[in-house]
């Protein structure tokens, strides 16, 4: 398949070289930001976790607590935070995400959703693994105390990576089997006493490639689309969640790339956006770009050029363009 993101590990690295760089770039009076943005582009997460270690080897210094000392006053919060989110590991990137989705008041329910539906599945249980031993709390109690009813019935089994790989070829017997049996459930005994079929549970469990053959076998056996049915039968954020399950089987990246475009307008989504960028660089950021512009004629940097501002747009159109030699 190819390696389909924008950031790739950069030939002919030196840790400690890359490391004295940034320090030149944030000692003394001013900033160079350029130079930082160069750095921080120019390599892969790997790369950077070598460039902590050497900065901290070489100056005694910790790089997070560099960008909020002194520099608070001179990096603009928003390129502070994607600083942060770019020099951490993959895993704490990850889980601290989750717990920003739980922390405090409110939950951000489509934040959580768009994670437990595009990390993998390796990504989602080494992020399960660290969460309790960071915040003293398994993930699987954190979504549990912090949501309810059909939603919480949606989430709770995707934070404890049950879905079957989608490496697994589909079955199309098995796809038809289901599908008619949801017609039936839904359809042709609704308003009996029939247990209903559990489509939330379907679409936690079963594997992408599966769950796309079985809502195509739906709609060839009823003339309907699976997301009618999921409007129909469901509301709110368990809606939301089901029908984001149904996209993701059909095209992640087609996804997240929806997710990008509701992330700009008036009200700039910097978290959204940063939360994307970051962690699809060296995944699928190419293949969203593309996807990007299928559906809206318009590329995903013009879009960012226009709503964003700043070294934080600069770093995030470095993130988009990449690394990746011709």
């Amino acid at each position: 398949m190819g390696f389909k993101g924008t950031i790739s590990a950069k030939e002919n690295f030196c840790p400690e070289k890359e490391a004295k760089k940034l320090w030149k770039a944030i000692d003394g009076i001013g900033t160079d930001e350029d130079t930082i943005i160069e750095v921080v582009s120019g390599c892969n997460n790997y790369q950077r976790q070598l460039i902590k270690l050497a900065f901290f080897k070489i100056y005694q210094k910790d790089l997070f607590k560099e960008f909020n000392s002194e520099l608070r006053i001179r990096l603009s919060l928003d390129f502070r935070q994607l600083l942060r989110a770019v020099f951490m590991s993959p895993v704490d990137f990850d889980i601290q995400c989750l717990k920003m989705c739980v922390k405090g008041l409110g939950t951000d329910e489509k934040a959580l959703v768009e994670i437990l539906l595009t990390r993998s599945p390796e990504a989602l249980e080494n992020a399960r693994s660290e969460y309790p031993k960071r915040f003293g709390v398994s993930l699987e109690e954190d979504i549990a105390q912090d949501t309810s009813g059909d939603f919480r019935k949606t989430v709770f089994p995707l934070s404890r990576v049950n879905r079957k790989s989608s490496y697994d070829s589909s079955d199309n017997d098995k796809a038809l089997s289901v599908a008619q049996e949801i017609d039936r459930s839904f359809t042709q005994c609704r308003g009996t006493e029939n247990p209903r079929f559990d489509l939330i549970g379907f679409c936690c469990r079963e594997s992408y490639p599966q769950m796309l053959v079985t809502f195509s076998e739906y709609e060839r056996v009823t003339g309907k689309s699976i997301i009618k049915l999921i409007k129909r039968e469901f509301s709110g954020d368990c809606e939301w969640a089901l029908k984001s399950a149904v996209k993701c089987a059909t095209s992640v990246p087609g996804f997240l790339a929806d997710r990008l475009k509701k992330s700009f307008g008036i009200s700039t989504d910097e978290e959204t956006i940063t939360r994307i960028l970051v962690s699809r660089s060296e995944a699928d950021l190419d293949d969203i770009k593309q996807e990007f512009f299928e559906r809206y004629g318009k590329t995903l940097a013009s879009e960012m050029e226009k709503n964003t501002k700043g070294y934080f747009k600069k770093l995030l159109l470095a993130l988009l363009k990449g690394n990746k030699q011709e």
